[in-house]
């Protein structure tokens, strides 16, 4: 018996043995703990993972102690649980083991009761690395969930069937669903059938192909919004196969407008909104290709605009232009090209439109200018026309435009310089009718003009000249702003620069009208001084023009006996006294004396 007592001892030292081995030897931190929790046994790896030498375990601690959560309720319960007995079950639990040099780390707790015994098995996993890759891909999804969730755009994710699997907040908005309601149904259930298999076409070419397509297309009631969708492989890294696909949907109306509008604008005259001249060529390139046998072709030119521009401003020129396009665009078919080929200059195709009908509409744009300048008097609008028709394929467009063109020009001979003339009737009418200058002192400074010039000894020709130019010496004024004309206070050193560019107005006004261009020069310089300090040019003595200088001293005489918005008249007396004062800088001083005589 003692023989195999012996044995049976020997074994069980040798399992003892070889279990301590494989305790000690384990790549598991593990301790063994008494039912008080106190630590009976610790093997390598929790000596490594703790930093605690064996000595400061073994019987001292409580291996409960060395865990720590900032939890302090749910420590408690657990340190509470671990006192239950053996007859606890295996758990597994995630905590933080305080290591020996005050540090923290990430652990996963199994605790195991030994079976025959009142011990226990405490297993400690180091999850550490585990748990900062788990917060870096945490923080990831967090960061791109926030991106996809923050964007306008429809972000969603389906499989081949179309069945959404994830879709962000803007999808849920669009459609007015929850998230409840429309993942694992498919997206046939949200949209009509048109849509649907349009957008399973590229699906399935997602799936063929592996690459990414994009596609345009309208959505919402009456199709009044633009969509961009982007659909994108989601693939299995193993396989290679395409497993989903992702779905970016962007509004693009916006930009679908600005496409359009930069369409338009490409395509039409910003001002007038008619074609513009690159539409019209190309027009005219399709006509070429004998496409219309039979080509009527309409060029229109307005009347005077120069002068519009040059006098009144470039607003009231681009008025001018905006009324002629209205006019020329009532006057034909809405499949007629008409376009702005030049800065005044309009041209029309007709196709399949016989000379009949091309007169017959030449004489519309006629009857419709004199209705609209009875009506509008003081803008009065002339448009000179010439035509030209292809009646077959022989002959070029270049050659039809040129032939219209010229036909154009012949009526424009005849007709722009009456044009000018009612733009400077007009224009005369417009200066009197604002008050600056009355009939009246018209008339008193034609006399006075006469009167000087037939005591200087200007011919019959050059008196009635000079008579005129007392008439429109100050029509440049038409280009100045009331604000400074009724000005009741002194001018601005800018307002007088503005006022100063009405000699130049007025010189360009006379050029323009065949009956006042003997006096053009006259207007230019009648605010010369016989000192060289006056302008626009500065000249000085008998540079300036007998008729400008006779001009400037009884202009002035009159302006100072009648007033001004800025000055009240004054007696006969006193403004002779000014003349004489001024004489010999201002005024020619002969010419002074030879006034007083007369006017005294």
């Amino acid at each position: 018996m003692s023989g195999i007592k012996d044995r049976m001892t020997k074994k069980i030292r040798e399992n003892d043995n070889l279990y301590q081995l494989l305790f000690e030897c384990s790549e598991i931190a593990a301790v063994i703990a008494g039912s008080d929790g106190t630590i009976s046994h610790v093997n390598r790896r929790f000596l490594e993972l703790s930093g605690y030498r064996r000595s400061d375990l073994v019987g001292k601690k409580k291996w409960s102690e060395l865990v720590v959560n900032g939890d302090l309720t749910r420590m408690t319960q657990y340190r509470a649980f671990l006192d239950q007995g053996t007859s606890t079950p295996a758990h597994t639990y995630e905590f933080k083991l305080a290591a020996r040099n005050g540090s923290f780390k990430d652990v996963q707790i199994f605790r195991q009761p030994i079976a025959g015994t009142t011990r226990m098995a405490i297993h400690f996993v180091d999850i550490s690395d585990l748990m900062r890759v788990g917060k870096k891909v945490i923080s990831s999804e967090e960061k791109y969930r926030s991106l996809i969730e923050s964007t306008d755009d429809s972000i969603y994710m389906i499989d081949r069937e179309g069945t959404y699997l994830f879709v962000n907040r803007q999808v849920l908005a669009r459609l007015c669903v929850t998230e409840a309601n429309i993942i694992g149904k498919r997206y046939s259930d949200f949209h009509d059938t048109q849509d649907t298999l349009q957008f399973a076409g590229y699906v399935e070419k997602v799936f063929e192909t592996g690459a990414s397509h994009r596609y345009e297309h309208m959505s919402g009631k009456n199709g009044q919004r633009w969509m961009l969708r982007t659909l994108s492989p989601i693939v299995e890294a193993r396989t290679g196969e395409v497993r989903f696909v992702a779905v970016v949907s962007k509004e693009i109306t916006d930009l679908k407008k600005t496409e359009e509008k930069l369409k338009y604008l490409s395509l039409h005259d910003p001002l007038t909104n008619l074609y513009n001249r690159a539409y019209f060529e190309e027009e005219m390139h399709r006509l070429d290709n004998n496409r219309f046998d039979i080509v009527g072709l309409i060029m229109c030119d307005i009347d005077g605009l120069k002068l519009v521009n040059d006098t009144l401003g470039h607003d009231k020129g681009d008025e001018l232009l905006t009324v002629a396009s209205q006019v020329i665009r009532k006057s034909f078919r809405e499949s007629d090209v008409v376009a702005r080929v030049g800065g005044d200059e309009f041209a029309i195709l007709l196709p399949n439109s016989p000379r009949s009908k091309v007169e017959e509409i030449c004489a519309r744009i006629r009857t419709s200018v004199q209705t609209y300048n009875k009506k509008n008097p003081g803008l009065p609008l002339g448009i000179s026309t010439g035509f030209a028709i292809r009646t077959g394929p022989g002959q070029s467009m270049a050659e039809l435009y040129r032939e219209a063109d010229n036909a154009m020009y012949q009526e424009k001979i005849f007709g722009s310089q009456h044009a000018r003339n009612v733009i400077v009737k007009n224009l005369l009418n417009t200066v009197e009718n604002r008050g600056i200058t009355t009939k009246q002192s018209l008339k008193r400074l034609r006399q006075l003009v006469t009167v000087l010039g037939d005591a200087a000894g200007l011919t019959e020709k050059r008196l009635k000249d000079l008579a005129l130019l007392a008439q429109f010496h100050d029509i440049g004024n038409v280009s100045i702003h009331d604000r400074i004309l009724l000005k009741s206070a002194s001018l601005t050193a800018d307002e007088l620069q503005e006022v100063h560019k009405h000699c130049d107005i007025g010189h360009r006004i006379a050029q323009s009208a065949a009956n006042l261009t003997p006096i053009a020069d006259y207007i230019l310089k009648h605010h010369e001084w016989w000192d060289g300090s006056g302008y626009p040019l500065g000249l000085a003595g008998e540079e300036i023009p007998l008729e400008s200088r006779i001009m400037a001293i009884a202009d002035a005489y009159e302006s100072m006996t009648s007033g001004r918005p800025h000055r009240k008249a004054i007696s006969r007396e006193d403004a002779l006294k000014e003349l004489r004062r001024c004489a010999g800088s201002q005024f020619d001083p002969d010419l002074v004396e030879k006034f007083v005589k007369i006017v005294a």
